[in-house]
């Protein structure tokens, strides 16, 4: 029995180190009441949403998504109603091609009841397309294309859906490692995503210099990274109850000395950390008055040209609904 506790209590200590090395919030709503959704168009959006479908966090995925977000405040409305303004700003940003007859919003819905997903995923598009329908401009809303995730899907185990997911959960926390978000429940992640401004508050510029900056961290410390695995297989051999009391004492010996250089290692990974997240946090303010900057200076770009488009619609509006129609049923 003394063999069997000291084994379930270093199991539990070895599990809770990726936790305390990263820091994940434990405290998460249940995986029936939040969603995920994703609108691209070019700018790229994120929202995680309630079981009442409203918007309780919101980021952006791109730069030109915090350009068009720079704008908004999505949280407290509705998903579809976060769709359509996400759709009418990029709009009005010129990130939409008036003159095409192609413009796309792809869209994408996660979460654990399915019913909910393909709900969240009909609002969205029928919203989106009502808006295109109201402005005369040949647009739809799309399922996400996901054919680049296949090949980290099937390296994960994972679905399409969940490949992308966790592809995102590592450009947001590139100091974590794929095995620890492979770990983690449905749960968890989201409350990665949802958190994110909180826990980081980055723009999607400074996220990559952020990212850039880990991955070095992580070449520098890779002895680190190396250690957890060993303790995670020291563990595992640790369980076999064939061990004699003198090999479960050698391993012991050698687990302890291999935690003590881990544990030292970490604390010095942590501090590393925790200044780049400060040298990059220096440099929000700025980053976010450049966007707002930067999104005042396009819509002014393309207010005429809406305007113009507007005018012809209305001359033509008729003609023009029924082009579009017959233009989306052909899709």
């Amino acid at each position: 029995m003394k063999k069997i506790g000291k084994i379930l209590s270093m199991a539990l200590g070895v599990c809770l180190l990726g936790a305390c090395l990263f820091g994940c919030d434990t405290t998460t709503a249940s995986a029936e009441e939040l969603s995920y959704i994703s609108m691209r168009i070019n700018p790229e959006i994120e929202l995680v949403v309630d079981e009442e479908g409203k918007v309780i966090a919101a980021n952006a995925i791109n730069e030109d998504g915090e350009t068009v977000l720079c704008e908004l405040d999505l949280v407290g409305m509705t998903a579809e109603e976060a769709g359509e303004a996400f759709t009418a700003t990029a709009t009005e940003l010129g990130f939409i091609d008036l003159e095409s007859e192609n413009a796309t919003v792809y869209i994408l819905a996660e979460g654990k009841n399915e019913g909910s997903v393909k709900a969240l995923e009909e609002k969205l598009t029928e919203k989106i397309n009502g808006y295109f329908d109201k402005k005369g401009i040949f647009g739809k809303a799309s399922p996400e294309v996901l054919e680049e995730y296949e090949a980290l899907a099937e390296e994960w185990g994972v679905s399409l859906k969940e490949a992308r997911m966790i592809d995102r959960i590592l450009e947001l926390y590139p100091e974590m490692t794929v095995e620890e978000i492979l770990a983690l429940s449905f749960e968890e992640r989201m409350d990665l995503i949802k958190n994110d401004s909180v826990k980081n508050g980055l723009t999607a510029d400074l996220r990559g210099e952020y990212k850039a900056a880990v991955e070095e961290l992580k070449e520098e410390y890779a002895q680190l990274f190396e250690l957890g695995r060993e303790l995670k297989e020291l563990r595992i051999r640790l369980e076999d109850e064939t061990l004699s009391e003198e090999e479960l004492a050698s391993l012991q010996a050698e687990y302890d000395s291999k935690k003590a250089e881990y544990d030292t290692l970490k604390a010095q990974y942590e501090e590393a950390i925790e200044q780049l997240k400060a040298e990059s946090r220096d440099k929000v303010v700025e980053a976010k008055n450049e966007m707002k900057e930067k999104a005042q200076g396009r819509r002014e770009e393309f207010a005429q040209k809406l305007q113009e488009h507007e005018n012809e619609f209305r001359q033509r509006r008729e003609e023009i609904e029924d082009r579009i129609k017959q233009w989306r049923k052909n899709k």
